[in-house]
């Protein structure tokens, strides 16, 4: 029984779709910027969440609608917290270790 190479039919293609990477390199956004743009993301859904109870008051926005601004208001928060909470630790377990 004579067995066939199948993959030179398949290599060219898979070349062919594979996108080459361009000369300009990306640069990702450093640790304190992603920092900045998640407080300052928490601290637009407390003020959405905010604004949204003072609308309820003056009965221009329903109640479900504030309720749900509040919601996420509060799960970002929460989120943050969390991640704050890891950072910490992480630092801690650093600091603890012996060089």
């Amino acid at each position: 029984m004579k067995i066939t190479n199948t993959n030179s039919n398949i290599i060219p293609s898979v070349k062919n779709s594979i996108p080459l990477k361009s000369t300009k390199t990306l640069e990702s956004p450093s640790f304190s910027e992603r920092l900045d743009v998640a407080v300052k993301n928490v601290n637009e859904r407390q003020i959405i969440g905010d604004e949204s109870t003072e609308k309820v008051l003056s009965g221009e926005l329903g109640i479900h609608e504030a309720m749900l601004n509040l919601q996420e208001a509060d799960v970002t928060l929460k989120l943050f917290a969390q991640v704050r909470n890891k950072l910490l630790d992480a630092y801690k377990e650093v600091n603890r270790m012996q060089f």
